[in-house]
């Protein structure tokens, strides 16, 4: 049996970096579901899950978090994956969530929300 996934977040000015360690399942995305509920009405809506700790996903898991993506996205919010492993980021990609996993690394070592560039 492989350890319960830990859930804690870490507030940037601008952006809120969860960071997720275990193997997540259905039990931990409503852990997640609550957490991401309580970012947002507190209006964190620049949100980047950290999932370097993260060891396994199932499939059938990472189809239920795109219903996360679209509950931030709901609240005109922007959330991204970053810290995957290839293994992981295969899984995601296959369940169809690549838009969400593009961020990017700042020099302080924060993870940021990749920028979508304005219109002019």
């Amino acid at each position: 049996m492989s350890p319960p996934v830990t859930i804690r977040s870490t507030l940037t000015e601008q952006t809120t970096v969860v960071e997720m360690a275990g193997s997540v399942a259905a039990i931990d995305l409503s852990k997640l579901h609550s957490h991401l509920i309580e970012l947002l009405r507190a209006r964190r809506k620049r949100i980047v899950l950290d999932f370097r700790a993260v060891e396994h996903v199932s499939y059938r898991d990472a189809s239920h978090l795109a219903r996360e993506f679209e509950l931030v996205r709901s609240y005109n919010g922007d959330m991204k994956v970053a810290g995957l492993s290839p293994y992981i980021r295969n899984i995601l990609v296959f369940a169809g969530l690549s838009d969400f996993l593009d961020a990017n690394t700042s020099g302080s070592g924060t993870l940021e929300p990749a920028r979508t560039p304005q219109a002019s």
